[in-house]
């Protein structure tokens, strides 16, 4: 018997991260490794100079894991506005084909979600910025379409 968990998070518009549609508003799958967007404008989130705890809510609507796919979703913080080259990952989910991902199934469908625990803080160092990124690692036919975003509690 498998038992299914499908929380619901408080969903703010300011805190999502990606949301696969183009400036039109049309679905644009992603295929190669990158920022988060927002209507195809990259976003970052400011999440003030506190530290913060919560989750990053990866909401997969279309994933292709055909033969070799490999996908890792990222949360990405830094201290600095436009995300230079100072920045650190906060937490992180890899999602795949069987053949690229630890163990021996496929993790990823049409339909999934994944809640990712996070802290803006690493090493004593809270990052007051925030973002997603999308890292594709190998596939032949990679593709994903997904919403990205965040739910918090400040501490």
């Amino acid at each position: 018997m498998t038992t299914y968990l499908k929380e619901d998070f408080l969903y703010d518009a300011d805190l999502l991260l990606e949301d696969s549609l183009d400036s039109a508003g049309d679905s644009s799958p992603i295929v190669a490794s990158q920022a988060g967007k927002v209507l195809d404008v990259a976003k970052e989130v400011d999440l003030g100079d506190g530290l913060v705890t919560g989750n990053m809510i990866v909401d997969v609507s279309d994933i292709e894991l055909g033969t070799d796919e490999n996908y890792e979703i990222k949360l990405q913080g830094t201290n600095t506005t436009g995300f230079g080259s100072d920045f650190v990952t906060l937490s992180m989910v890899e999602l795949g084909h069987a053949d690229t991902v630890v163990g021996t199934t496929a993790v990823g469908a049409d339909g999934s979600r994944f809640v990712v625990p996070f802290r803006n803080e690493q090493d004593g160092t809270v990052m007051r910025y925030v973002r997603a990124y999308l890292l594709i690692l190998n596939g032949t036919a990679e593709t994903i379409t997904t919403k990205i975003w965040l739910s918090i509690k400040r501490n």
